[in-house]
């Protein structure tokens, strides 16, 4: 089952304008406070490659967040933007690295 995610541009506003960013090797992601489920926003530019090259990289984030989701306190807008390096991550990498910068940020109770 797919994640709970956010759809549209006020969704998006909302988490860039409210949320502070983290870095890593992998990714860049902004994480804000909000009420309800852990949601989950991915933008892939057309930088990255083809539409099968994109799909890869969001399914790849989708599968680390839906993972990590279960542990969640919830309460946590997520807007992940992959960096470079992405591209040739596997999902265990992404996992790792999607669990550091959400244990970083102190939102994610029970996550590491």
């Amino acid at each position: 089952m797919r994640p709970e995610s956010i759809k549209n541009k006020q969704g998006f506003d909302r988490v860039f304008d409210k949320g502070k960013r983290y870095h890593g090797e992998l990714l860049t992601a902004v994480l804000a406070k909000a009420s309800g489920p852990a949601k989950l926003g991915i933008i892939v530019s057309h930088k990255y490659g083809g539409a099968v090259a994109r799909n890869r990289i969001k399914r790849i984030i989708r599968e680390a967040f839906r993972t990590i989701a279960k542990e969640l306190s919830g309460g946590m807008d997520l807007v992940v933007m992959p960096r470079e390096k992405a591209k040739k991550a596997k999902t265990q990498e992404m996992l790792t690295e999607l669990s550091s910068i959400i244990h970083k940020s102190g939102l994610g109770v029970g996550v590491c």
